[in-house]
């Protein structure tokens, strides 16, 4: 695996004008398209050190894995820094990469697992039809929570607490994705300030 520095920066008003500011680094791995088992080998490496392939093809390839590669580091790190969420880690094997990346299915089969369970347990909460479906429908979508207003997030963060209080120690790992996702909706700034 080959490693490269990834500068972490945020979109942010700066004296009237939207630019970027550099947040932090994060060292991120990657392999070449030999390392995953392709009979390829690049000719040379570009100007900031990426291999460079003599097929096109062969190239787009390599460059659409190594920005799935950035993505998912991205995606591992806290919102608008370059601090990774507690207990994640980036990848510096191709087997830890193809472990960490490989099993969307199961990501996409928790995320119904934890709606299932939410939805199950709503009517606990003692509140009307109405507002259940209300909280079901913003636990469904991440952006839906960003476009709350902050008390609205608060109460929707004491649910999802409350409902976090009640699962057995292996659907609190299974449903953390979700769990951390929300939660971080709900302490992230008013997203329609930006406009």
């Amino acid at each position: 695996m080959n490693k490269y520095t990834m500068e972490v920066s945020t979109k942010e008003d700066v004296d009237g004008k939207a630019q970027y500011v550099k947040q932090g680094e994060v060292v991120v791995y990657y392999p070449l398209l030999s390392e995953l088992g392709l009979a390829v080998e690049p000719t040379k490496n570009d100007e900031d050190g990426f291999p460079v392939y003599a097929d096109e093809k062969v190239q787009y390839v390599f460059d659409a894995v190594l920005a799935a590669i950035k993505a998912q580091a991205r995606n591992k790190l806290v919102s608008k820094t370059a601090t990774l969420k507690p207990g994640l880690s980036i990848a510096t094997t191709v087997e830890e990469l193809l472990e960490s990346g490989g099993n969307k299915g199961d990501a996409l089969a928790a995320g119904r697992e934890f709606l299932a369970a939410f939805k199950a347990w709503l009517p606990s909460t003692g509140k009307a039809e109405k507002v259940q479906a209300a909280v079901y429908n913003l636990a469904r979508s991440v952006s839906n929570v960003s476009l709350q207003p902050d008390d609205k997030k608060a109460k929707f963060a004491t649910y999802l607490q409350d409902f976090a209080e009640t699962l057995t120690e292996a659907q609190a790992e299974r449903f953390s994705r979700s769990l951390l996702n929300l939660n971080e909706a709900c302490t992230a700034g008013d997203a329609l300030d930006d406009m």
